[in-house]
Formats: C-alpha cells, sequence, structure tokens
C-alpha cells in the first residue's frame, strides 16, 4: 500500500490540527478545496483503523460524485483493498467504515454512534435544529473521543423567518468554547491551487447574480441577507425571446413537471452545429386537472412522427414508485409506457438546490450564445422567467399556488432543462475561469511550507 496524499495548509489546518478540538466549525469561502481534503482525510482515518465514520451531505448526487471524484482514484491508485456498497452508499477500507448519509433524509441518519463526523455544505444542511438536535448529536455519545467537523460556506445569519441560522450560532458559540470548539475561517484566496484571475472571475460571477454575497461566497463571512428578489436576473426579454421553432429533423426534449393544476410540459431543442451552441424552448402544454394519459395523448397528437427521437425528463420526484399502479410504476414508467418509448429515452437527474440552480441558470442565460424562448407558444415559461422571485437565500418562492408568481411550473422545467442536458456545458464552460495551478501541496509526511506559494499568487 503506497498512500501519498497531498494537502493544502487550510485542509491540513482543519483535518490534522496540533491540537485536536471536539467540535470544529468552517466557515468558508466557495472552492477552498475543503471536500476534497475531508475525502482524503477520511481515507486517512479509514485506514488508521478510525472507524465508524460518517459523512453528512445536501443530496445523494452529491456523494456519488465526491466518491467518484475524489475517493475512488486515490484508493484504485494506492492499491488499498476496499469495497463501496453504492445503494447503502457504504464504503470499507480493511475493517473500517465509512457511512455517508443524506440530509434531506434526516430520519435514516438517526440511531448509530461516530467517532467522526463530517458535516459538509453545512451552511445548507444546519438550516434548522431538527438534524443537528435530533441526530447529530446523539451520535456522539457512544464514543467519549467522538469529532465533529463542520464545512460550509455560510448561508446568512438568520433563516427566511427571522430565526437565527443555525451554523451561525453554532459558530458564536464555539468562540466562547475554546477548551471544546474551534472556528476556523477561510477565503477562496486560501486555496493555493486557484489563480487570482480564477477568483476574480468567480467573484464576478457571484456578483451577476447578487454583489452582496461575495463577502459570504468569497470570504467565509455570516452576513444579512433579507428581501425577495428575481430568481433569473440575466433573464433578458430582447435576447431570450424569439420565434423559434420545433425542427423535426433535431432531437425533441420534452421537459415534464407533474402537478395537477396545470400538468405542465415544454418542448425544446439542444445542438451543437457549425455556428456553436443552440438551445430553443419553442412550445408548452398546460393541461388543467390533468392525468398522464392526457399528456400522452396531447403529445403524440402534435409529435408522434418523432418521438423515436425524444428524450423526456422532468422533476425527479415524478421517479417515485406509485403504489396505485400494480408493479409501482413511477409517473416517468407511465408516462413512457403510454408513449410507447425505450427505457433510455428518459433521463433523470436528482433535483439541485434551489439556490445552486439559481447560479446554473443564470450562467446559461449569461454565457450561454443562443438561449431562445418563444414568447407566443411559450407564455407560461416567459411570465415565469420575469416574475418568480425567491428569498435572499435563492429559495424560491412557491408556497401559495393561488399567486401566479408562486407557481413557477414552466419555470421548473427550464431549471430541470439546465440541470439536465446543460450540466456538462456548464462545467466545460467554466474550466476556461476556475483553472488550477500546477503548484506543490503540502505531503502529510513533508510539511513543507505553503506561504511562498501563497505569496506568489496574492
Amino acid at each position: 500500500m503506497n498512500l501519498d496524499l497531498a494537502y493544502t495548509q487550510a485542509q491540513m489546518d482543519i483535518f490534522f490540527p496540533n491540537e485536536e478540538k471536539k467540535y470544529t466549525y468552517v466557515p468558508k469561502g466557495r472552492r477552498l478545496g475543503a471536500t476534497k481534503g475531508a475525502a482524503f482525510a477520511v481515507i486517512e482515518w479509514l485506514c488508521d483503523g478510525i472507524t465508524p465514520v460518517l459523512w453528512v451531505d445536501t443530496i445523494n448526487g452529491n456523494i456519488d460524485r465526491y466518491f467518484e471524484r475524489y475517493m475512488e482514484p486515490v484508493l484504485k491508485a494506492s492499491k488499498i483493498p476496499f469495497s463501496w456498497n453504492k445503494q447503502k452508499r457504504e464504503l470499507k477500507i480493511f475493517n473500517s467504515v465509512l457511512d455517508f448519509r443524506s440530509s434531506d433524509q434526516p430520519e435514516n441518519i438517526e440511531g448509530f454512534g461516530y467517532k467522526k463526523i463530517i458535516l459538509n455544505e453545512a451552511g445548507i444542511i444546519l438550516k434548522d435544529n431538527y438534524l443537528y438536535t435530533n441526530a447529530i448529536l446523539p451520535m456522539m455519545l457512544d464514543f467519549p473521543e467522538s469529532q465533529l467537523y463542520a464545512l460550509g460556506t455560510p448561508k446568512g445569519k438568520f433563516n427566511k423567518d427571522g430565526s437565527d441560522h443555525l451554523y451561525y450560532k453554532l459558530c458564536e458559540k464555539a468562540i466562547s468554547d475554546p477548551d471544546n470548539s474551534r472556528v476556523l475561517k477561510f477565503s477562496t484566496y486560501d486555496n493555493p491551487t486557484l489563480s487570482l484571475d480564477s477568483i476574480k472571475a468567480l467573484e464576478e460571477e457571484i456578483a451577476m447574480i447578487d454583489a452582496r454575497q461575495i463577502p459570504q461566497e468569497i470570504h467565509g463571512e455570516f452576513i444579512e441577507l433579507l428581501g425577495e428578489n428575481p430568481f433569473m436576473t440575466q433573464y433578458d426579454k430582447q435576447r431570450h425571446e424569439a420565434e423559434v421553432e420545433w425542427q423535426p429533423d433535431r432531437q425533441l426534449l420534452i421537459i415534464i413537471d407533474f402537478n395537477i393544476n396545470p400538468f405542465a410540459a415544454n418542448f425544446a431543442h439542444i445542438w451543437k452545429d457549425t455556428t456553436g451552441f443552440h438551445f430553443h424552448i419553442f412550445d408548452e402544454a398546460d393541461i388543467q386537472n390533468g392525468s398522464i394519459p392526457a399528456m400522452a395523448d396531447h403529445i403524440k397528437n402534435k409529435y408522434m412522427r418523432v418521438l423515436n427521437n425524444a428524450v423526456i425528463t422532468g422533476d425527479y420526484t415524478g421517479n417515485k414508485r406509485d403504489i396505485s399502479q400494480i408493479d409501482n410504476a413511477s409517473y416517468f414508467e407511465q408516462l413512457r409506457r403510454a408513449l410507447g418509448l425505450r427505457d433510455n429515452q428518459v433521463k433523470l437527474v436528482p433535483n439541485p438546490t434551489h439556490s445552486n440552480s439559481r447560479a446554473d441558470c443564470n450562467y446559461v442565460l449569461y454565457h450561454f450564445p443562443d438561449c431562445k424562448i418563444n414568447p407566443k407558444t411559450c407564455k407560461g415559461l416567459a411570465r415565469d422567467m420575469k416574475i418568480v422571485q425567491c428569498n435572499a437565500y435563492g429559495e424560491i418562492l412557491k408556497s401559495n399556488r393561488a399567486k401566479v408568481a408562486q407557481q413557477a411550473d414552466h419555470f421548473d422545467n427550464f431549471r430541470t432543462a439546465v440541470n439536465v442536458f446543460l450540466d456538462d456545458w456548464i462545467l466545460k464552460h467554466q474550466k476556461g475561469f476556475y483553472t488550477e495551478k500546477t503548484l506543490p501541496l503540502q505531503n502529510r509526511n513533508n510539511n513543507s511550507n505553503l506561504q511562498a506559494i501563497k505569496n506568489l499568487i496574492r
């Protein structure tokens, strides 16, 4: 076994401190590298026989990506024997165990004790007391040496109802308890693998959505965010509305939202040709008191001759099994059968958080060369793009369906299309901004000083 992991100084300070504390809170700027550092540290802990370990994240999709990107390559390169149970999201190295859990299902986290607990994206998952009080704290009772690491970009001092954000409260409390706790605040600038230009580009992207958030998103500060604002800050009627049309020779994208009133669908093309990239939404459907058979009939009446070259996607919750069906077929499965499509013509991706979706959608609106909505045939979507609001944390205001601005059905379809079909484009496009410099990092077995490296980019 040859385990050779390199860390930045910030990663070392977080996970391998000179003085151990029971509670470590890390408010930080984006792209510090804390998640990657946590993945490396967990591997070391497991190899050292520290078990069991718990990693709590926002959604299961993130868990899968972190294992595949950060952990699996290291384990294979080091020839460390391991087993990965994707269904249970359990990693075993020798006799040591790491459990991954999603915070959107806190009931599945309760009942076990752990020696090390990582709360990733703490600003998101620690919005209230339930997860922390009912699941995390009891887990630290089984082992006197249990330690907690809460990492994440802050999401304000207060929740939308005016109550204190738990992550903020915990950090404030920890400052007054130095014997048991520590608070390490890091800026994006503390990551020596990022160039100064790339960080400045990130700041510009944040400012494009909401400049108030730069101290929070870059410097890891808790700020007061109040008020409402448009979700799609970069939507421009002049730029993004045009009478684009269905092109029968191109792949048909069908995006579905399974609400009853209305049962909403949008129809689009995404393609690349010699002139560049194109994203055209040319049609929509609103079916009141809708049903899957009614939507299937609508689609077949308009697009039957091209359904062999169609892809269906939509809100991921439509993939849940429907116990009203004999075989528990999901909504998507029922629609697929009604349209006579193949299994591979359904493409589903877990829903992103509202704040992440807001960043991605506005990135596409700002950077994508040809993003167009037909305002005559997509009246609902064109309306939604201009009127849907969010709170200061990027959460869509949609609690009252009596208000047109809070229905957002076609709006959600646009968000889904960006998440499912344009995620790769966003990542590739961002590489031009978020380039990593080839710099020597700190090896656990060779504690070199990184200050000289930091000086190169400041």
